[in-house]
């Protein structure tokens, strides 16, 4: 029996320890363990955070002779272990030498400090390392101290502690955190049942039904324990957790449905389950259930037949000799076991059975038996069996897997063709030879015999695209690709049509196998935008042209030999500010990029200008011509001057959840940080603003910055999330508005993650929106395109789109007309009304949780959708027609007045009625930000006002309601924070999602953006690192990306996860793995290339001219 300190013996595996002084008096056999609740007290605080103190004597805050002013707090990191980073320390693992144990830099470090260091103090492993110094080359460096493993072995089987005293050089103290550790191998909890499964197997007749997963009694059950259960792993098909706080001590079940049990049917599931009790966790054994047809890995692997074809035995295969099974050769299959081949459960049950001998030859090759055609044929219709049993554990034999068939005379489905040239199910003419055409291959089949006939059919939505051809197999095709090329016409006539692409395996006039279907779209890609290689970024200076500019196509434009290039340079309205070059490609730049040359006098004319870049290609394969989309670049002459930094995300207002996020972006000198002031523009409009800070209320349009001696220009808002605040993680979805226009989504499929491929091809998407559940984006010609939920209704077709601004169920389109239209749950804003539908100036779309509102032309407001949560404006409010600006959380709306007063409507608690107090006051300058279920506002005296149901921030602090420097609020679900002119940040609402400022994050003084997930908040720093709190489980927590969190410009979120714009461009993603959180599965185009930048490129400044 051993005895620790802990709720239980912690989940080796997760490294998860109690912490010091929570529970003690644990009882455990080897492998289970005994809970027992704490009577003891809490450690010392001070001890537990590792705080300094003053000397003995000291009087804090003191001056009288003979005291010593008391030293502020410092916080001590615990020490470290390699060898135990899951919170075990094996003895048997461990060097002669014992083990090391790293103390990272401290705070305060300095020379003349020297530390103590202690292992399982007052236990039987104790351990006092000799003092260690720290000299002048040691400061800011980590210390180790080694302890002897003999020591180690003394505490086998025991909880240790191991902290360090450090006694700084002005004689203050402080003890670090304590590293808890256990001595020995882990343990878990006993594994879980499956009620319908008994013996670990779960029949295929059960396989489609809901199946129950039981909680055994673990030792030291109690109630409010919270049990977690996991059928398989995160990120399989099928995987499904779920959760419950027990109330009582006994067995609990918890139900499976049928659509995660279907999807291992004839496979394996892990099952296991977590308990965690207060901040610890611990894991059980794991339950590998088989399913139907799943292999036993304790029984020899299956037979194989060779004529069966994916799980079908088709008699018209067969020849009359019969069919080939084959048994090994595996390492139970011994030379001289001998054993029985099996059929259809033997003689007995109108089977059949055969013998084995296992002789040398077959211990490396299979051994064949013959499974004659008069066995088959009785099976026809049924599903046969075959095994095999080998006599080696006498008294039963040693059994294999049994191999289940469907004996019919049905054609098997097997692998697609595939085309080399098909990128995302997308075919690009341009990238198929005329000559050629396309060539698309029938992947080798070893069921292929000599004399098959293989017929493709390629099938186009449009007949005039159709084609077919058939292959007779030759003896040198076998194992080898069937390759067939569809000619060019057939290309060109099905452009921008569907095609599916299928084929057929016959054998004596009898189709026996046929490919999957592979559907694909012909659809000829958008031109790459043209650059500049002596442009830096979006500015070209005339100086850095030696003779000229060479303008460069990419290669992605698949310019071929004969293709007739126009390049037109737009500048200044004179005759040499504007040129035209054209250009034949030859047969050395055929599949390459093509550079043109811009004279310098036309650079040098077109100074103090921005010039349009654009071209046009005749294709030598008379495909129909093809226009570029521009590019921008300023041609100015920079003078060699400080740099410009410019911080903070755009606006993204249009997203759910959208009335959260930051509006605010700040400007910097790059090289002292210090604050500057800088004109800032859209750059579609002349008009501009001067300050250190920018209210964004455009974020669709590319934004300039300039300074005297720099000028950046922004992107559109780069990243869009969805998602709902569902308490179970997995339930959202991230997409990222790439630099060329096009728009890739992840995640969860069901949020919005699965974007269809076509989708992905538009390349001239100048805005992206989200539901709870799905993307909707605006095109640059009005067209609108989603996937997801609410998917878009059939014939719901426009090209005049202006603003689209999703809310949880509906998406919502303004119109160039003044006109609104929406789709979705009608209830919940998905239908216009009658009333709001007739109208033609609004001007502006707005989103609440379950409604939209817009303003017209008059300084009215109006609102559609569900009438209790915002949908309809009351009668006196309607009657205004002085509304600026109006905000909508997840219940209801609020609306600044031009008069600086603020109304309300919608759910009285939740913010749709506001306070006396604040409804008198005539100072409002901003509706600020919006929680689930709360509104806050700023006076002109930047103080922040808030409203709304308490539990969601809708309640001021006092402290915080009497500062009058706030910058700029943001919000998560259920709580608000405030960015402060002295770059601190302060926080109200629930403490669980974001509502409490941890200290560390309180120091700060340099936060320029502060963003927020569902439930947690991620602040930006001026030196471009991050600091995250709230949830750790939606982003609070950023320890798994930390090292990469550095030179961030921007931060984004979606419900469960944060996404970090980095200075090169491309993203770090934190927060829930499965909606877009885990860094290592952000699609790969979206690091590659500069496809993501905070600055705009040419390329997307050209979108939207």
């Amino acid at each position: 029996m051993l005895t620790a300190y802990g709720v239980m013996m912690a989940v080796r595996a997760r490294g998860a320890r109690p912490p010091p002084g929570y529970f003690e008096d644990i009882t455990m056999d080897t492998k289970y363990v005994t809970l027992v609740p704490s009577s003891g007290s809490a450690a010392d605080p001070d001890a537990e955070r590792g705080v300094r103190r003053a000397p003995a004597g000291a009087v804090p805050g003191g001056s009288a002779p003979g005291t010593v002013p008391a030293a502020a707090p410092v916080l001590l990191p615990a020490p470290a272990c390699a060898e135990a980073a899951s919170g075990y320390l094996i003895p048997d693992a461990l060097p002669a030498k014992g083990v090391e144990f790293t103390i990272a830099a401290y705070p305060g470090m300095a020379q003349g400090d020297y530390l103590l260091c202690y292992f399982d103090k007052g236990g039987p492993g104790e351990y006092t390392s000799p003092e260690i110094d720290i000299t002048k080359n040691s400061v800011g460096k980590p210390q180790t101290f080694t302890v002897p493993k003999a020591n180690v072995v003394k505490a086998l089987d025991k909880d240790v502690k191991v902290y360090y005293t450090v006694e700084f050089a002005d004689g203050t103290n402080a003890d670090s955190p304590q590293l808890a550790l256990h001595i020995g191998e882990p343990t878990m909890l006993k594994a879980p049942r499956v009620d319908e499964a008994p013996d670990g197997h779960l029949s295929d007749a059960l396989a489609h039904g809901d199946v129950h997963v039981r909680i055994p009694i673990y030792d030291g059950m109690a109630a409010k324990d919270q049990i977690y259960m996991y059928w398989g792993t995160a990120g399989d098909p099928g995987y499904y957790d779920d959760e419950i706080t027990i109330r009582a001590v006994r067995e609990v079940a918890i139900l499976v449905p049928a659509e995660y049990v279907e999807n291992w049917l004839d496979k394996s599931v892990k099952i296991t389950y977590n308990v965690k009790r207060g901040d610890a966790v611990y894991s059980s054994e794991p339950l590998t259930l088989l399913i139907g047809n799943a292999e036993d890995p304790n029984l020899m692997p299956p037979p194989t037949v060779q004529e069966a074809f994916d799980g079908i035995l088709n008699p018209d295969l067969v020849n009359p000799g019969g069919a080939k099974a084959l048994i090994g050769p595996n390492a139970t299959l011994a030379n001289g076991v001998t054993g029985r081949v099996v059929w259809c459960g033997g003689p007995s049950n109108g089977g059949a059975e055969w013998p084995f001998d296992i002789s040398e030859r077959y211990l490396t090759n299979p051994y064949p038996v013959t499974i004659p055609y008069d066995n088959i044929v009785p099976f026809i219709g049924k599903t046969a069996t075959l095994s095999y049993e080998a006599d080696i554990l006498p008294p039963l034999p040693f059994l294999s897997n049994v191999l289940t068939l469907k004996v019919e005379r049905k054609t098997a489905q097997v692998a697609p063709a595939s085309i080399p040239e098909l990128v995302n199910d997308v075919l690009d003419p341009r990238n198929i030879s005329p000559s050629d055409g396309a060539f698309v291959y029938v992947p080798p089949n070893e069921q292929m015999k000599v004399g098959d006939t293989v017929r493709l059919t390629w099938a186009c939505e449009n007949s005039l695209g159709n084609w077919d051809n058939s292959f007779i197999v030759l003896p040198s095709d076998i194992g080898k690709s069937i390759g067939f090329q569809v000619p060019f016409q057939s290309i060109i006539a099905g452009r921008e049509s569907k095609v599916t692409v299928s084929y057929d395996i016959v054998r004596g006039g009898k189709t026996f196998a046929q490919g999957t279907p592979l559907t694909l779209l012909i659809h000829q890609g958008t031109l790459p935008a043209p650059t500049i290689d002596e442009a830096k970024q979006d500015k070209l200076d005339p100086a850095d042209c030696a003779n000229s500019a060479t303008v460069r196509l990419p290669a992605s434009g698949s310019f071929l030999t004969g293709d007739l290039i126009t390049l037109n340079w737009q500048g200044a309205n004179t005759a040499d500010g504007t040129i035209a070059v054209p250009h034949t490609v030859t047969d050395q730049e055929s599949g390459g990029d093509i550079t043109l040359l811009i004279p310098l006098k036309t650079v040098q004319a077109d100074v103090g200008q921005s010039v349009t870049l654009g071209y046009t290609v005749q294709r030598a394969s008379s495909t129909p011509d093809e226009t570029s989309p521009p590019s921008i670049y300023d041609v100015v002459a920079v003078p060699d001057k400080g740099k410009l930094l410019v911080m903070g995300a755009r606006n993204n207002r249009s997203v759910y959840r959208g009335t959260s996020t930051s509006q605010y972006l700040s400007a910097f000198d790059k090289t002292t940080l210090a604050p500057v002031s800088a004109q800032w523009s859209y750059v579609d409009q002349r008009t501009s603003v001067v300050g250190t800070s920018f209210k964004d209320t455009r974020p669709w349009v590319p934004l300039t910055v300039q300074t005297q001696d720099d000028s950046v220009t922004l992107n559109w808002a780069n990243i869009v999330g969805s998602g709902s605040d569902a308490a179970t993680p997995g339930a959202s979805a991230l997409a990222a508005h790439l630099n060329h226009g096009n728009v890739i989504a992840w995640g969860v499929a069901d949020f919005g993650g699965n974007e269809p491929p076509t989708t992905i091809t538009y390349n001239d998407v100048v805005e992206a929106s989200s539901s709870q559940k799905g993307f909707a984006v605006r095109r640059k010609d009005g067209r609108i395109a989603a996937w997801g939920t609410p998917a878009l209704p059939d014939g719901f077709v426009m090209t005049d789109a202006m603003r689209i601004s999703g809310n949880a169920s509906a998406f919502a389109v303004l119109r160039t007309t003044g006109q609104a239209v929406a789709w979705g749950d009608a209830t919940n804003g998905g239908k216009v009304t009658d009333a709001v539908a007739g109208l033609s100036d609004l001007t502006t779309l707005h989103m609440a949780g379950f409604a939209f509102a817009s303003i017209r032309k008059t300084g009215s407001v109006v609102a559609w959708g569900n009438a209790n949560f915002g949908g309809l404006v009351p009668t006196d409010i309607g009657q205004m027609t002085d509304i600026v600006d109006v905000r909508g959380n997840y219940t209801a709306f609020c609306a600044l007045r031009a008069n600086k007063t603020v109304v309300g409507w919608g759910q009285a608690s939740d913010g749709g009625a506001v306070p006396t107090g604040i409804a008198a006051r005539s100072d409002i300058a901003e509706l600020a930000s919006a929680s689930a279920r709360a509104f806050a506002v700023l006076t002109e005296g930047r103080q922040v006002l808030a409203w709304g149901l308490p539990a969601n921030g809708g309640t001021l602090p006092a402290d915080i309601a009497s500062l009058s420097d706030i910058a700029e609020v943001t919000a998560t679900w259920g709580a608000f924070a405030a960015r402060r002119a002295n770059g601190t940040v302060v926080a109200w609402g629930n403490g669980a999602q974001g509502g409490t400022v941890p200290d560390a994050v309180a120091l700060c003084n340099d936060i320029v953006q502060v963003c927020g997930t569902g439930r947690a908040f991620a602040a930006l720093r001026k030196n471009g690192q991050v600091v995250a709190w709230g949830d750790q489980t939606v982003g609070g927590n950023t320890a798994a990306v930390a090292a990469k969190l550095q030179n961030v410009r921007a931060l984004y979120a979606s419900s469960e996860s944060f996404v970090a714009l980095l200075d090169g461009g491309g993203i770090v993603t934190w927060g829930v793995l499965a909606g877009g959180g885990d860094n290592s599965k952000v699609p790969t185009i979206i690091n590659e290339n500069g496809a993501l930048t905070y600055v705009a490129t040419a390329a997307s400044r050209g979108l939207i001219s």
